[in-house]
């Protein structure tokens, strides 16, 4: 069909949107150039200038061409779907130069495959990035697990470079570094949550955990000969899902991990997990009013 259709605007008292789908209204929701917005329209349907008419809740094909609809409100927005194939009905499209110039507050763009929404705070429009699931990173616990123990075969077995950098009894040597896999665990998790435990070192000394390439000049642990000892860690990793750990002196080395810093529970290995991916602050709350175990002290939304 024709894809572009003209709407003229009206006021929110003119329908009532129970009644408008009744009538077989439309209710058109998506966005343009970055801009959502939602139009309606008094009775009847949308018509193009020729072909089937746009209809709620049917297969509208508009082929290759894009649906436009125009606002005779200067001041409103214009909105525009665009057919991108297989993505779904309704789609986000990214400003043409890949720019995003926000002119009002409520404005919504894709831009680079990310989301930002135009807020106004008294000093005109400004572009304010929207945290998604994937870019608003959480610390999400885990089961403790050790990842490392240079003591025995089996404990070494996430090691990436053991060559020239372990003794015959499996310890760290001097001087050098060795690289720990974590992909059986987390991808691309931005960081770590250990415990780091130096084990009966040769000679007084340190530790340092970072997330590879070229070393830190800072120490993670530090210890006395024959100590035993463990201290808290945070790391990034690496792009390939490993962490690093150099030690100046011989020693075996400890590694446990307790949380990873990801955009989605989906990142790390289900199994792992103290509660399914699935789970919510949300639902543990709901579960919490039921059994009726929320302290007395929790008032959601209170300002106390």
């Amino acid at each position: 069909m024709d894809s572009t259709s003209e709407l003229t605007p009206i006021g929110d008292g003119d329908v009532n949107r129970r009644a408008l789908l009744r009538r077989g209204g439309v209710i058109v929701a998506a966005t343009i150039a970055g801009v959502a917005a939602t139009e309606a329209m008094k009775g009847g349907v949308a018509t193009a200038a020729s072909g089937d008419p746009l209809v709620l809740g049917q297969a509208n094909d508009a082929g290759t061409t894009a649906t436009s609809l125009t606002s005779a409100d200067t001041t409103g927005p214009t909105l525009s779907l665009a057919n991108t194939g297989n993505d779904g009905p309704l789609a986000l499209a990214t400003q043409p130069g890949n720019t995003f110039t926000p002119s009002a507050k409520g404005e919504l763009a894709n831009l680079d495959d990310f989301l930002y929404f135009t807020q106004d705070f008294g000093n005109g429009a400004e572009p304010t990035f929207v945290f998604t699931e994937i870019s608003a990173n959480q610390v999400v616990a885990i089961i403790p697990q050790r990842v490392l123990d240079t003591r025995s075969s089996a404990g070494r077995a996430n090691i990436v470079t053991r060559t020239g950098n372990l003794d015959s009894s499996g310890r760290l040597l001097a001087g050098k570094t060795i690289e720990i896999r974590l992909s059986g665990y987390e991808v691309a998790a931005e960081s770590a949550f250990c415990n780091l435990v130096a084990v009966a070192p040769l000679a007084a000394g340190f530790m340092t955990l970072y997330p590879g390439g070229t070393r830190p000049a800072t120490s993670s642990i530090n210890f006395t000969k024959g100590q035993t000892i463990a201290n808290f860690a945070v790391t990034g990793t690496s792009d390939t899902d490993t962490v690093s750990i150099f030690s100046n002196v011989t020693t075996h080395v400890l590694l446990d991990i307790t949380a990873f810093n990801v955009g989605s529970p989906a990142q790390i290995l289900q199994s792992i997990q103290q509660s399914s991916p699935a789970s919510s602050a949300n639902r543990r709350l709901e579960a919490r009013k039921a059994a009726r175990t929320l302290p007395d002290w929790y008032r959601p939304g209170s300002s106390r």
